[in-house]
């Protein structure tokens, strides 16, 4: 009996150890840095769709894509002993959600929910067992979601996997390098079979968090550019993407975060009661305990008096002592704990004036296309569509009346006012804070008057604020607008 029972221990000793060998062996914690062998494949369902990690991983995984591009790109990892786990474009692994409803590229490791059994079907096709027991399903057979909640294999739960040529969706590698009032971004080629007609750049002044709008209208043609619409004392972070023939878009690069020392850089706008002056609080290893504000009606005139007695606290000021219809010139300077005065910012102007279809457009041409008709872009005046800083700039008045709207200027407050089916926006001749409807909205570029005296607006800032629908296409640097 006592042999009995030491057996039964020792037993229940080597079983516990030969778990979790096979746990550790099945589900590793982690296989960075491990030779793990990985494929690059699309997942293709069974009506001809592919599985995407939706807007790069954020989201959950959807069977709705007809062709492979960088969302719908994963590598098969092998664990070993006929399980696999599947790395989205993002660098996160697949997972499935409690109850199976759904799958996410969401998690920095290999974990139970990430691992998958594979299994082999007819055909070259395949099957994916979750860790719940379920099978990995394309609900209606793609075109929809990506659930782990079948006990059988059927149509919808048989996959074929696409082998992917290597390095095909290589991502560009990118640097950057901050200038006086710039920032210089060069980039790698991306290597890969597809024709590359250039590049995305995307900026935020977040990590991880760019837009899906470009900071240029139409792809950069070299492995190079410089960014001239940044502010000093900003952090920014940019990726490159290659652009395809087709349309379709490379894996991100690498991030990059570059930022120009910070200067006191002041601006201004007219308010109600006076004019409003703000700036941004510039970095430094002194303490600052204040702001003196200097004006003066002629450029460069400011006396050593500030317009207050003591420092002004906070990043702005409204000043009321103005008078109506007049050039006021103001100039900042930051004020230190020791009463040392910190380095001049940019000088500042401002005039006071209180009070209470579709069409074709391309850059380089004075003429576009309305319903198919040629009529001119700027009539009279010969001025051509522009391209400057990578935007797109025109004289707005002819496209907005043929979309039904109005434009209106007033030279003394260098103001252009549009208003379309609702829609209302104000420009400033010199500034990029623009108001829409009412509410202030920033551009990365301002508006400006060209040598030959016309008012050159943005075009993808209104068009995009007027709700319009518009077409960029890069190879032939048209834009087609139609009002929505």
């Amino acid at each position: 009996m006592r042999r009995c029972k030491r057996f039964m221990n020792v037993f229940a000793s080597y079983a516990v150890i030969l778990s979790v060998l096979l746990m550790l062996l099945v589900f590793p914690k982690d296989i960075y840095g491990k030779n793990y062998e990985k494929r690059t494949v699309g997942i293709k369902t069974f009506n001809g769709k592919y599985l995407c990690a939706e807007s790069g991983g954020e989201s959950a995984l959807t069977a709705d894509r007809d062709k492979i591009a960088e969302w719908e790109t994963f590598q098969l990892v092998d664990l070993g002993k006929g399980y696999v786990a599947l790395i989205g474009c993002n660098g996160k692994y697949v997972s499935v959600s409690q109850g199976g409803k759904a799958l996410y590229a969401n998690s920095s490791k290999v974990k139970s929910e990430s691992t998958f059994q594979l299994v082999k079907l007819d055909n070259n096709k395949v099957a994916f067992r979750a860790h719940n027991k379920k099978y990995l399903c394309a609900e209606d057979g793609g075109g929809g979601k990506v659930v782990a909640d079948r006990k059988k294999i059927g149509d919808w739960e048989a996959f074929e996997l696409v082998q992917l040529e290597e390095n095909s969706y290589e991502p560009c590698r990118l640097t950057a390098v901050s200038g006086d009032n710039s920032i210089l971004l060069t980039w790698t080629e991306a290597k890969n079979t597809k024709e590359i007609i250039g590049y995305n750049l995307y900026r935020s002044t977040s990590a991880g968090k760019q837009t899906s709008s470009p900071i240029t209208d139409f792809p950069i043609q070299e492995t190079s550019y410089t960014d001239k619409n940044v502010e000093r004392g900003v952090t920014y972070f940019y990726i490159a993407k290659a652009v395809y023939k087709d349309k379709n878009l490379g894996p991100a690069s690498n991030e990059v975060a570059v930022r120009i020392e910070s200067r006191v850089m002041l601006k201004a706008e007219q308010v109600e009661d006076g004019v409003r002056l703000y700036w941004n609080e510039p970095s430094g290893s002194k303490e600052v305990i204040g702001y003196n504000l200097y004006r003066a009606t002629e450029s460069g005139r400011q006396s050593d008096t500030p317009v207050t007695d003591f420092p002004i606290k906070g990043a702005s000021y409204t000043d009321k002592n103005v008078e109506n219809n007049r050039e006021y010139f103001y100039i900042l300077k930051p004020v230190y704990k020791d009463k040392t005065l910190g380095p001049v910012s940019n000088e500042t102007v401002i005039k006071t004036n209180f009070y209470h279809k579709a069409i074709v457009l391309e850059v380089g041409n004075r003429y576009m296309l309305v319903d198919g008709k040629v009529k001119e872009v700027d009539p009279g005046k010969g001025t051509i569509v522009v391209m400057k800083n990578g935007r797109v700039f025109l004289p707005i008045k002819t496209v907005v009346e043929v979309l039904g709207g109005e434009v209106l200027w007033d030279s003394a407050a260098r103001r252009v006012s549009i208003t379309l089916k609702g829609k209302q926006i104000h420009l400033w001749i010199g500034e990029k804070v623009a108001k829409v409807n009412g509410v202030n909205k920033e551009s990365d570029v301002a508006p400006y008057i060209s040598e030959s005296g016309r008012t050159m607006l943005p075009l993808r800032f209104i068009v995009e604020n007027l709700e319009c629908k518009a077409d960029w296409d890069g190879q032939t640097q048209k834009i087609t607008i139609e009002a929505k």
